[in-house]
């Protein structure tokens, strides 16, 4: 089992030598920085490949944890008491950000914070990962139109004569207005605590810039995104930073588009963090060094496309993301690298 980790050591020394300007630098001197959110000690444990990261001037975890001083991760579960829906349908806290107790999220969330960044200096990374529902009406789609969908069964109970259109305006309104006051409430509850750190949200802004299957495929985000994300301008404005996933889709896999979806996401990043009166916002896009949702590894080019564009762009720096426990499942179950 553990020859199967070997090729993927391996590549973390080819990656960070693609890896090595940006408006302001996240860390002093260094113009581009690389960030590492990899729990590479299983390299050491389990193949006995020391992957040292220090040598690139990677900034990275005292053991290449996921969370610690230098960067800390709040996925949904470890922040709070974050309202979603289950797969099943069944409502968690509430299951809408609207019929949900914001005081008893943001009770919790004091105490997660303080647990999870015990230094009042902190000055990492601190990024919020909450991925259920979307805060523009709009965007909630296919498997998170049940925000909508609940939302205006809401709406519908506590006005049982409303006509559809005044239940839709008023199921729109309600859930984005409370969407925006849990989103904006939590990152100002952090910056309060940890004033230091660069807090911001996972995926945002996405361009949603996908459809890889069009002849004349240009990267650019589709007509109307834009202007919904103009739409967040107080989450830019809240934000101390920008996290924009560039994570590669395996349909991008082969079809030389992979530099100019990169290419407007990240310039995505820049259009809103200039719109909200700071074109110096850091931009750190989220990497990984596998196409998405697959264990099929980047190829250099691509890195090149997507962690080499990034730099070029001017960003701040990326986040190189891979789940461990993921992939150990993986190698567990019999798919192996080869």
């Amino acid at each position: 089992m553990a020859a199967h980790l070997l090729p993927i050591c391996t590549l973390f020394l080819n990656l960070l030598s693609v890896a090595q300007g940006s408006r302001d630098p996240v860390v002093l001197n260094r113009p581009f920085t690389t960030i590492w959110n990899a729990n590479t000690q299983w390299c050491l444990k389990r193949h006995g490949v020391d992957v040292d990261v220090s040598v690139f001037e990677v900034v990275v975890n005292p053991g290449q944890t996921f969370r610690g001083p230098n960067m800390t991760i709040f996925y949904s579960s470890q922040l709070g008491t974050y309202p979603y829906y289950t797969s099943a349908g069944e409502p968690v806290f509430g299951g809408l950000p609207q019929n949900a107790s914001l005081d008893v999220h943001l009770n919790r969330t004091f105490k997660d914070i303080l647990a999870a960044m015990p230094e009042s200096n902190f000055s990492g990374l601190a990024v919020i990962d909450w991925e259920a529902w979307r805060p523009r009406w709009a965007f909630n789609w296919d498997a998170k139109d049940i925000y909508r969908q609940r939302s205006r069964a809401l709406v519908q109970k506590q006005h049982p004569d409303w006509p559809a259109p005044w239940v839709e305006a008023a199921a729109q309104d309600q859930f984005q207005e409370a969407a925006q006051t849990w989103m904006a409430g939590t990152l100002k509850l952090g910056q309060t605590l940890r004033p230091h750190g660069l807090w911001g949200f996972y995926g945002f802004p996405d361009c949603y810039n996908y459809d890889f299957q069009s002849s004349n495929y240009t990267g650019q985000c589709p007509p109307g995104v834009s202007a919904q994300n103009d739409q967040l301008g107080w989450l830019w404005g809240q934000s101390r930073a920008l996290y924009p996933s560039i994570y590669l889709p395996s349909a991008l896999e082969g079809t030389n588009k992979t530099q100019l979806y990169v290419q407007h996401r990240v310039n995505g990043a820049f259009r809103v963090a200039a719109a909200a009166g700071d074109p110096n916002l850091p931009v750190l896009p989220y990497a990984q060094i596998f196409h998405d949702m697959t264990n099929r590894l980047l190829s250099r080019e691509e890195l090149e496309h997507s962690l080499g564009e990034s730099a070029a762009q001017g960003a701040a720096g990326v986040v190189l993301w891979v789940s461990w426990e993921n992939t150990r499942t993986k190698v567990s179950s019999g798919s192996g690298w080869g």
